[in-house]
């Protein structure tokens, strides 16, 4: 308050001193809620010029005044404006002034739309009133900002407050970035400098670069007279800034460009991979980097081990493809070359094998192309692909050296597992079996839906086999005709009764849990979860359930916890579950990792990130708005670990 002191306004002042007030006051440093609850205009008069539609709810605001004339006259202009093109309608909208006192507009976090509108247009006119006015405070600068996801949003005109650790005025960038959104912000100066603010106004990086990027995983690339660095959070330098070029960081790596050629550092700055490649990108769907060297392609781990290459052709590989150890990857034929499709003999189908199976040298294992390969979580080292057949496609099994092993003749297949995969035959597309590993079939064709197996039982579905297919669906459409059209209550009851019900079957197709939910996923360490009505809960290989309540969402078992979500005050919020169906983290959290070394990231209700135990004990505090900064403090709290132990 003691800075509204030397604030020169008055209750009787005209608008334009109001605005000007208002503008100076904000720039000195006082916060949006300081300055519009201060008495001397708290209870100011707000005029509004808005429409709103027959039930009364606001739409659209047109103009915000000091005076009611002004706002009255704006809207008998747009009524006039709107009976001149639309003549003799009567307009669905009605056009009203509404009276508001200025300090209604202290509450920031209670805003609704139509709040955030009228803000957005006295910020406006504020802005208008400091640009009439020339005049600013001592210490105050005028700056350019550009929301980095709003690519068609011109930049707009802001202030650094006297303090200079805030831009004042960001109202204008309310929906136009996210709450861990980065913006790019420039001074006015010869040559301008770039900074990072965060969507709440505060400066994270002050502006002292040439150019800056947005910050990634906790990270931001910058340039300073044409040399390339990286800058933290806090805008320390991490790597010296002397540069060719720097691309994002990316799966922990910094890749940067010395002496004509490419390497990596890590987060601290340190070498990881010599700079020896004309070209080197992240590739994060396999969670390794793309190599050039001397004109011959190869992908690198994040390490600079070599995994696939180096060939003279280029290579695509497709996502996850390094998950684990193969003898052979999948890659995308190159644009122009020539590959024959498995089993094809007309010529114009091999257009379609845009698959291939490479080696670790980058060569293909075999000249067969295929219209789609597919590693599956358990594919026992038999790889589910497809060729065209007419305006179909087929499906088989193959190697991971490219040899058919299953004739394609399904009309869809599922990965194996346990030595058993779901297909469908091409007589009847619709219904599911299994066969083993020579193609025969071990369950005939007679399951709606077919899951892998998961402790020797798999989740599936059909309707009651002992009616003929076509036999319930007819029985079906006829009771959905003579139920009447307004009683939605009996048609929801014939349409559930022949609803799809899942269970799990064994290795036999027997039915070892009654089909009774709606939904069933794969067994994980002994336990599946299945949705009832309800929700979802987990059973037993007996089909026996362990958890006592109900979820809104649940996650597979993993290393004996599985994270489970509840509708609370209409969000879900997570927790975790143990093997035995207790809750150990209660459901309270608005985003929840699974454990990875012992260590649990989450995000609370207010969107803050922090770090607990397994039994929720707070390890790292709930203060850090991005998940990047989370990880920059779990990097420190690992590394001061080491150095103690």
């Amino acid at each position: 308050m003691e800075k509204l002191a030397s604030v020169s306004a008055s209750v009787a002042a005209t608008a334009h001193e109001v605005l000007l007030d208002l503008g100076i006051a904000l720039l000195l440093g006082n916060t949006w809620e300081t300055v519009f609850n201060d008495s001397r205009w708290t209870w100011r008069s707000l005029y509004i010029a808005y429409t709103h539609d027959k039930l009364g709810t606001p739409d659209q605001v047109h103009g915000v005044f000091f005076e009611q004339d002004e706002a009255e006259n704006l809207i008998e202009e747009i009524t006039r404006e709107h009976l001149r093109n639309q003549p003799g309608e009567q307009p669905f909208y009605k056009y009203k002034v509404a009276n508001w006192p200025l300090g209604a507009l202290a509450i920031r976090d209670a805003r609704d739309s139509f709040h955030r509108s009228v803000v957005s247009h006295l910020v406006k006119r504020i802005k208008q009133a400091l640009q009439q006015s020339g005049q600013l405070p001592a210490g105050v600068a005028v700056v350019t900002v550009t929301p980095a996801n709003a690519r068609h949003t011109p930049p707009l005109p802001a202030y650094i407050d006297q303090s200079g650790d805030r831009i004042v005025l960001w109202e204008d960038f309310e929906g136009l970035t996210g709450r861990e959104d980065t913006i790019n912000f420039r001074t006015r100066s010869n040559p301008p400098l770039c900074g990072l603010m965060n969507s709440a106004g505060e400066i994270l990086i002050p502006a002292a670069f040439h150019k800056i990027a947005p910050l990634r995983e906790g990270l931001a690339v910058v340039m300073l007279r044409g040399k390339y660095g990286y800058v933290d959070a806090g805008g320390n330098v991490i790597t010296p800034i002397q540069y060719e070029e720097a691309l994002d960081c990316c799966q922990g790596l910094l890749l940067v460009k010395s002496g004509g050629l490419w390497g990596a550092l890590d987060r601290n700055g340190q070498k990881v991979i010599a700079p020896r490649y004309t070209m080197l990108r992240h590739d994060s769907g396999n969670g390794a980097l793309r190599a050039t060297l001397d004109g011959r392609h190869a992908y690198l781990s994040l390490s600079g081990q070599l995994l696939v290459g180096f060939s003279a052709r280029p290579l695509s590989l497709v996502k996850q493809a390094f998950l684990r150890d193969r003898a052979a990857f999948i890659a995308r034929k190159n644009k122009g070359e020539s590959l024959r499709l498995a089993g094809d003999t007309t010529g114009d189908a091999g257009a379609a094998a845009s698959k291939v199976l490479v080696d670790v040298l980058g060569q293909s294992c075999t000249p067969h192309g295929f219209a789609s390969i597919t590693y599956g979580g358990h594919d026992e080292g038999m790889l589910c692909a497809s060729t065209p057949h007419g305006k179909e496609f087929r499906h088989g099994y193959i190697s991971q050296h490219g040899q058919v092993l299953v004739d394609f003749r399904f009309a869809a297949a599922e990965s194996f597992s346990e030595g058993l995969a779901a297909v469908t035959d091409p007589a009847d597309p619709q219904l599911y079996g299994y066969i083993d590993r020579r193609g025969d079939w071990v369950i005939s064709p007679r399951f709606d839906y077919a899951g892998e197996f998961r402790h020797g039982l798999a989740a599936a579905s059909a309707r009651d086999i002992s009616e003929p297919r076509k036999e319930w669906r007819r029985i079906a459409r006829k009771l959905l005709r003579k139920a009447p059209v307004g009683n939605e209550n009996q048609r929801t009851q014939v349409q559930q009764e022949f609803a799809r019900k899942y269970g799990y079957i064994d290795r036999k197709g027997e039915w070892a849990i009654t089909p009774r939910f709606l939904e069933a996923k794969p067994f994980s360490e002994g336990l599946a979860s299945v949705r009832t009505e309800n929700g979802w809960e987990y059973i037993d290989v007996c089909g026996i359930a362990i958890t006592s309540d109900y979820y809104q969402e649940a996650g597979p078992f993993k290393r004996g916890v599985a994270r489970v979500g509840r509708r609370v005050d209409g969000s879900i919020r997570y927790g975790l579950i143990d093997c035995s169906g207790r809750e150990i983290i209660p459901p309270r959290y608005d985003r929840l990792s699974y454990p990875q070394q012992g260590l649990i990231t989450a995000r609370d209700e207010f969107g803050l990130w922090g770090c607990i135990t397994l039994y929720g004990n707070v390890v790292i505090p709930f203060i850090y708005r991005e998940i990047p900064d989370l990880q920059v403090a779990l990097a420190a709290r690992s590394q001061t670990l080491h150095h103690l132990g």
